[in-house]
């Protein structure tokens, strides 16, 4: 299926951290709950189920933040476009709000933080 990435501004796309944020966490939890089943049961041949059980897991978790219309990035990190075709807003779990931003062709590493009250979030400074 095929989901259109959205255009957020700013305080669009922090509205939209709620859910993102929700199903993170909840998909964060029951991979640790599978983790733990496996660790219990450690049954042989078990560990391509639970391979196949943890891509499912985060497939599913990527699947729902498409619907949002973000863009997952990784395992649990999100990009949000922004109303600047080269700029992308990002989140990583551990962030309340978006904090940094990066450009479309630099990677989540090269994110830089967004400075407060500044209207030179477009700029290439």
């Amino acid at each position: 299926m095929y989901y259109p990435y959205r255009i957020f501004t700013l305080d669009e796309a922090n509205e939209a951290l709620p859910a993102v944020a929700h199903l993170t966490r909840e998909t964060q939890e029951r991979l640790q709950a599978l983790r733990s089943e496996y660790q219990e049961t450690e049954a042989e041949g078990e560990g391509m189920s639970l391979e196949s059980e943890t891509r499912s897991l985060l497939n599913d978790w990527a699947e729902a933040i498409l619907q949002i219309g973000a863009q997952p990035k990784g395992i649990f990190t999100v990009d949000f476009r922004s109303p600047d075709p080269n700029m992308l807003w990002c989140w990583a779990p551990d962030e309340d709000c978006i904090t940094h931003r990066h450009f479309t062709w630099e990677s989540f590493k090269d994110r830089i933080e967004l400075e407060a009250d500044s209207d030179s979030w477009l700029s290439w400074n």
